[in-house]
């Protein structure tokens, strides 16, 4: 299943984890529970150490507890700074791609604007790109909570986004069809905050990273966040680049992909971005962001990984940014929840997943191929072959399935990636794709 890669260099990590559903299969040794408030911080250290010493994490931690910091710590998969894996060191201040949690900059931008008076979420698009097509049924809110139907990007020159101005965006996403009529779905769509990046600047008559840097990084005092390309990257020295496994070598992202587009590209360091979040607690931000009493986002793409989140009700700040892609993303976020609210959690150690042998009659449930709506349409054929489901892309085969049970399939012993069939209220099936850390639903199309 190796070659799914290639769509996570395009395909930005959104994660609302109370929608997605827990995905992991790792295995654990014996479950421990917090009692003790001074316990938060060991029993979170010693959970990332052997994340860490499995090879699953690299990056920086920051958690706080009832107001106070409880742990700070860089975490290396290199055991020195000079080693094989050198490329990889952090240290707590290094500076990371926030990725997609440029999106909560956004939503804050727009929030802030319509207190000072300057627009209202309720705007329609086309009161400031007059001509956009649909523009008279999007709103401004539909574009934050993405809700307009516009699709997750642009399907005209999305190989070469890097190199357009935000007039010339703009100018190919009206070319775009809605996916769903405005406010009838919500699909992820960066094509909608690529609107909104241009409407914050329209309206601010600055560039997004300069609006951000006067409204948030010098009021904060976030010294050390930026963008990627200000006029001014000065502050911009301890840089984390990104690192993915290539046919099981470590590879470094050294250069941003020609389809992102420039803007929206935010680099900053744990403690910044928790300035951040605690800022949002608030208003006018609270009221309008929180869900539950919660405020949080998160980010990634091939390399790189980001997360940020705050819980009002349990008074707790849990943020962490990875230069390393192969990290169990959802796990680590749920499990570093259960430390802080002090409810039972594992350690996690070494996988070793075992087959077991399914009838044909079972398996053939499962064929048919899946659109994952979310990853740009990306389709798996599923088909039964000498007793064996086997994954297709683009009409070449992408690996062996092995049951692990009556609808997990997994094609790596030692990896928690897997493959879920859950039957639908409809009787067909969907398809879970648990990759890279994260959980991506698939329905069956044919």
């Amino acid at each position: 299943m190796q070659s799914i890669l290639f769509y996570f260099k395009k395909v930005s990590l959104f994660l609302i984890f109370f929608i997605l559903c827990s995905c992991q299969k790792t295995q654990y040794s014996s479950t421990y529970k917090n009692t003790k408030t001074s316990s938060f911080s060991k029993n979170a250290d010693e959970y990332m150490t052997a994340l860490t010493n499995l090879g699953q994490f690299n990056g920086v931690v920051l958690l706080e507890k009832n107001g106070k910091q409880i742990l700070k710590k860089a975490y290396n998969l290199s055991t020195k700074p000079t080693d094989s894996l050198s490329s990889l060191w952090v240290t707590p201040q290094s500076q990371f791609d926030l990725r997609s949690i440029a999106k909560l900059f956004a939503k804050a931008s727009i929030i802030k604007l319509e207190s000072e008076g300057k627009l209202k979420q309720s705007d329609f698009l086309n009161k400031y790109i007059s001509d956009f097509p649909n523009g008279n049924k999007i709103t401004l809110e539909h574009l934050m909570h993405n809700r307009s139907g516009l699709p997750r990007e642009l399907t005209t020159n999305n190989d070469n986004c890097f190199d357009l101005g935000s007039e010339e965006i703009i100018e190919l996403a009206k070319k775009e069809k809605l996916e769903f009529e405005p406010n009838t779905d919500e699909r992820y769509s960066n094509v909608g905050f690529q609107i909104l990046y241009y409407i914050i600047s329209k309206i601010s008559q600055k560039s997004y990273h300069n609006y951000l840097k006067e409204a948030f990084f010098e009021p904060l005092e976030m010294t050390n966040s930026g963008g990627h390309f200000d006029f001014d990257t000065s502050n911009l020295k301890k840089y984390a680049y990104g690192h993915y496994k290539k046919n099981k070598q470590l590879t470094s992202v050294l250069e941003f992909p020609k389809e992102d587009c420039k803007t929206g590209h935010l680099y900053s360091t744990v403690d910044d971005l928790n300035k951040f979040i605690n800022h949002l607690e608030n208003e006018p931000y609270f009221s309008a962001l929180n869900e539950k009493n919660q405020i949080g986002h998160a980010g990634g793409t091939q390399g790189k990984r980001a997360y940020t989140f705050k819980n009002y009700e349990q008074n707790y700040n849990l943020t962490f940014l990875s230069n390393y892609d192969e990290i169990p993303f959802q796990q680590i976020v749920e499990d570093l929840k259960k430390i802080l609210e002090g409810k039972p959690y594992q350690i996690p150690r070494e996988v070793n997943r075992v087959e077991i042998k399914l009838p044909t009659t079972v398996l053939s449930h499962y064929e048919g191929t899946y659109d994952f709506a979310e990853i740009e349409h990306l389709q798996l054929k599923f088909i039964l072959e000498d007793e064996y489901l086997m994954a297709y892309q683009n009409g070449k085969l992408n690996g062996k399935l092995f049951a692990e049970n009556d609808s997990t399939f997994f094609w790596d012993k030692k990896s928690k990636e897997s493959v879920v069939f859950r039957k639908k209220e409809n009787e067909e099936y969907k398809a879970l794709l648990d990759f890279k850390g994260v959980r991506w639903e698939g329905l069956k199309v044919e």
